[in-house]
């Protein structure tokens, strides 16, 4: 069955199997982003029609409606023969429904990613929620809905996921801050108080990276002019945060000066870093949210190549990866080649490789073990089978690290022993 994904961050498309779909001009994109928003709930005609025209539809504007969606439902479904009932966009009265599974849409994942960085900020573990909040930021590719005809409805749907994914900006850095990563963050912070002068809560963050860099003044600087702009725009005085930072910096309040966090110690068996390559990007979104919501440190190439230059550099410096999950059909450089360099290469030959496949041919399956993969994961797969794949082998990862290292140990001590007296 073909996978059909749906892209509203950014210019509305679909991709079926990972490639770019015709789903016709503006409009047909405006009746389809009115169903995405509204995953499987029943959308009115009355309301589509109100979406596209919300002050004077035309005199045909349920016809027109109704070519529209045929018209979409053949660009979604090209193999359904006439008669046939759809099974993607399906009518139910007194309407439409799209029938797509949540993390189709990249819209729904991005709010569950978003929902679940939070939550992991709020139970205290910045370490987690910095990168789930980074993943979903790195999802909005432009403006919200750049190709939709700018209605009531797409400007209030664009509005909310933009503030959103705004949010999700502002909470990545409330968690890098309370990691250190502040000097990082001050360039960063001096673009996003370009743009959005009026958001007190960046401003009181770009007032604490700069604090706690030794640049004091600065931080008073902002302070002052956040209460100027406050004042011209809106005619108030900065938050009560804002000015009890304020005081703080001004009496030098250690507790303004904390310090970075250690990252937390794993148990031996604990979670692993896993290196996600998918060609796919709602596909690599989906399998990083499922690896990072099983307690792994996530990191995604879209390419054979990136993941080649990813692993070479990790292998170069102190955080090495664990596991690879590998997408077998990539057009840049596809699974088995990149799977062959990878165990080609002294550096990374030890790093075990999961292959990530719909096709879970005998043939592909063997060819992937005779080229060194530990494991092959066929799509669809639950969250139980992704979890005993990465725990296999994340565990015989550290068995042979172990073995290894006691081997060297050993040689070491007998090393030792052999050694002439003096």
């Amino acid at each position: 069955m073909a996978h059909l994904e749906f892209r509203l961050l950014g210019r509305v498309e679909v991709s079926r199997d990972g490639r770019p779909i015709d789903i016709g001009g503006p409009k047909h994109r405006a009746v389809l982003a009115s169903l995405l928003l509204r995953p499987r709930r029943v959308v009115s005609l009355e309301q589509l029609i109100d979406d596209l025209w919300p002050e004077r539809p035309p005199a045909r504007a349920a016809a027109t409606v109704q070519v529209f969606v045929s018209q979409l439902r053949r660009a979604l479904e090209p193999g359904r023969t006439r008669g046939e009932a759809a099974t993607v966009l399906v009518t139910a009265s007194p309407g439409y429904r799209l029938e797509v599974a949540p993390e189709a849409v990249d819209a729904q994942v991005f709010a569950q990613l978003v929902t679940h960085g939070r939550q992991v900020f709020e139970d205290g573990d910045p370490h987690r929620a910095a990168p789930l909040l980074r993943r979903a930021e790195d999802m909005v590719q432009g403006p919200v809905l750049a190709d939709v005809p700018a209605t009531p409805f797409v400007q209030a749907a664009a509005a909310g996921l933009t503030e959103l994914h705004l949010g999700v900006a502002e909470d990545r850095i409330e968690a890098e801050l309370a990691l250190g990563r502040h000097a990082a963050l001050v360039a960063e912070l001096d673009q996003l108080v370009h743009r959005h002068p009026l958001r007190e809560r960046l401003r009181e963050q770009q007032m604490l990276a700069l604090y706690r860099c030794g640049r004091q003044v600065e931080a008073l600087t902002v302070f002052r002019a956040t209460r100027q702009v406050l004042h011209d725009e809106l005619g108030i005085e900065p938050g009560a945060r804002l000015r009890a930072l304020e005081q703080g910096i001004l009496r030098q309040d250690p507790a303004l000066s904390r310090q970075h966090l250690s990252p937390p110690t794993s148990a031996p068996e604990g979670p692993g870093r896993v290196l996600v390559v998918d060609d796919t990007a709602i596909n690599r979104k989906l399998l990083a949210t499922a690896v990072t919501n099983l307690g792994h440190e996530v990191q995604t190439a879209p390419d054979g190549h990136q993941a080649l230059e990813l692993l070479r550099e990790a292998a170069a410096g102190p955080h090495e990866f664990d596991v690879v999950l590998l997408d077998l059909l990539m057009p840049v450089l596809d699974g088995y080649t990149t799977l062959a360099r990878i165990k080609a290469d002294p550096a990374l030959s030890s790093v075990p490789v999961i292959m990530v496949s719909a096709v879970p041919e005998l043939e592909s399956v063997v060819r992937c073990i005779e080229l060194g993969a530990v494991d092959y994961l066929p799509k669809p797969y639950s969250s139980a089978m992704l979890k005993a794949r990465l725990h296999a082998s994340l565990q015989a990862r550290r068995s042979a690290t172990r073995r290894e290292a006691a081997l060297h140990a050993e040689i070491a001590h007998l090393r030792a022993q052999t050694q002439p007296l003096p």
